[in-house]
């Protein structure tokens, strides 16, 4: 391994890892960490593989859940009794430990897919290419980000990058293992994320071009190809077995995605938003990647079937979406950044002789982005505004105390009296379990919480959008089904405080509503209406009693804690 080979895998890995620890031990990091740390611990729990979290396949769960019952085998988590017993316990004591080992999953694969892509760029163009590679993929900001979250998009990346590697070698030599490995990695990528699954599409591709090299007009009833498509289908179930016994769940789920993907708040900008976005991320990097993306598309060489048998289906399907966020083509860095390098070395070679040049050249391409990461994992270790806030409701609102707030993730992570009650009722049979948590509990007080959101039994439709609507719409119909208790109707609760991130509502008290009618609109002059009395400052109904907003140190979206009187 070369000396810069070396030097680019350390570096990152270090930009992976620095900053894994945001918000540790609580769950102040992505919003969707929580449902699938809460399905991994429920792994042991309730001891079963049956996920709790619908939203995306399971292999990745599985694989944190490797390493969490890996870190009670060398002695990282608290021992009570037996293994499985400290697990559980640690699942209720440190329920953030599954995301910190999740993010440590990613970190570590996302510094594997920099060396696969390397192997992939020096095998089919040249050392120097899969160097220059491999280095704008350490210094890619959508990969280090994605690299710092317990979620599976790192894990999906890196599976895809071996199913690019072992479809090259198809094409290559098209031995039987190429083209098992080829298959395995295929179906492990969509056991892991739905939105890798065009990453199949190369094996079918390095099969077709090297069939039509050879002359082989039976390329469709080949064995090997058969074989790898077997390996596909088995390694996605053996993957995620319950895709298959648990088709349902995962259905709904998908239904409700799917619908959600058609809903919007802004104008948005189909396919132009990929683009656009890789520019305004990746800066010089990103307009090289859509320079060689483009250039493959003209050029066809061999590696260039591969990228296009999955990138544009990828970029057709994923583009047309209004959600619009490039993390859903993560698994395509790798051959963007191949493409990117290859065009590089192109330019590079036409600088003058002096072999300065080159690296003067590279380095003013990677800097912007070295230095945009170095910012933000700094930026992962300062305080955030939703500990700020915990700290200061439980120093300042006795315990028992019952508060509004909603949309969880974004709020302050606080210990509620009905999650002590169910606790308590789960170690029933279990006193020394239930001695630990009682000592721990004694430290923290717990309230009571009321959900600023309620739901509707039946969706309710208000006249002027009755003729506009479609209900059978999942995402419609829960758009009408979702409401927000009154001040008076808190008050009859009796909340006593509501705690509100500006998370949640900012969006609606800024801009113009959408200019389409339909569910958008209600949708959004609905919340604006409801949240305008929050930020008008009703003194005759509510008091701010605290704020806390970023700052030197503090990061996180500003949080007001309201008193609402009597």
């Amino acid at each position: 391994m070369s000396f810069a080979l070396c030097w680019v895998l350390a570096g990152g890995l270090a930009l992976r890892l620095w900053g894994i620890s945001q918000g540790y031990p609580e769950f102040y990091g992505h919003v969707d960490e929580i449902g699938v740390a809460a399905s991994i611990w429920n792994f042991f729990r309730a001891g079963t593989l049956l996920p709790t979290e619908f939203t995306y396949p399971a292999f990745y769960s599985y694989l944190v859940a490797a390493g969490i019952w890996l870190s009670g085998v060398v002695g990282l988590v608290f021992r009570q009794g037996g293994l499985m017993d400290s697990l559980v316990l640690q699942s209720f004591l440190d329920p953030a430990w599954a995301a910190l080992v999740g993010r440590s999953v990613s970190a570590l694969l996302s510094a594997l897919t920099i060396y696969l892509t390397y192997r992939l760029g020096r095998e089919a163009c040249s050392q120097r290419v899969g160097l220059v590679a491999a280095l704008f993929l350490a210094v890619a900001r959508l990969p280090v980000e994605q690299a710092h979250q317990a979620l599976p998009d790192s894990t999906m990346a890196c599976l895809a990058t071996l199913c690019f590697y072992w479809s090259w070698k198809v094409y290559c030599r098209g031995r039987w293992a190429d083209y098992l490995w080829a298959g395995v990695f295929a179906g492990l990528v969509v056991a892991t994320k739905y939105n890798g699954a065009f990453t199949a599409l190369a094996v079918g591709a390095a099969h077709l071009r090297r069939s039509l090299e050879q002359g082989d007009r039976g390329w469709l009833r080949s064995g090997k190809w058969w074989a790898a498509a077997g390996c596909g289908v088995g390694a996605l179930f053996i993957g995620s077995p319950y895709l298959l016994l648990a088709s349902e769940e995962y259905l709904k789920v998908a239904s409700y995605q799917v619908s959600s993907l058609d809903f919007a708040l802004a104008q948005t900008t189909p396919w132009w938003w990929v683009v656009r976005g890789l520019v305004q991320l990746e800066l010089a990097v990103g307009l090289l990647m859509v320079a060689g993306a483009i250039w493959a598309c003209l050029a066809r060489r061999p590696l260039d079937w591969l990228f296009l048998a999955a990138w544009v289906p990828s970029f057709l399907y994923i583009g047309s979406w209004t959600r619009e966020s490039l993390h859903y083509l993560l698994h395509l860095y790798p051959l963007l950044a191949i493409a990117a390098a290859r065009l590089a070395d192109e330019l590079v070679a036409r600088l003058p002789s002096w072999p300065g040049w080159k690296y003067l050249f590279i380095g003013a391409l990677v800097a912007p982005n070295f230095w945009i990461c170095v910012a933000r994992v700094r930026e992962l270790a300062w305080t955030d505004t939703r500990l700020q806030a915990s700290v200061w409701i439980e120093g300042q609102i006795p315990t028992g105390t019952r508060l509004a707030m909603t949309w969880l993730p974004y709020c302050p992570r606080i210990a509620l009296e009905s999650n002590r009650q169910s606790l308590r009722a789960y170690c029933r049979g279990k006193p020394a379990m239930l001695a630990k948590l009682e000592q721990a509990w004694q430290r923290q007080p717990a309230y009571q919480l009321v959900n600023l959101e309620i739901w509707l039994k039946e969706p309710v439709v208000p006249e002027a959008y009755s003729g506009i609507v479609d209900l059978a719409d999942p995402e419609t119909r829960r758009v009408f089904s979702r409401g927000w208790r009154s001040l008076r109707q808190l008050r009859a609760l009796g909340v006593q405080y509501i705690v509100l991130p500006e998370a949640i509502y900012g969006r609606y008290l800024q801009g113009d509503p959408p200019v389409q009618g339909g569910a958008a609109q209600f949708h959004y002059l609905k919340n604006r209406a409801y949240f305008s009395q929050f930020a008008a400052g009703d003194t005759t109904q509510l008091v701010e009693v605290a704020k806390f907003a970023d700052g030197p140190g503090v990061r996180g979206s500003p949080i007001h804690v309201y008193r609402l009187l009597p």
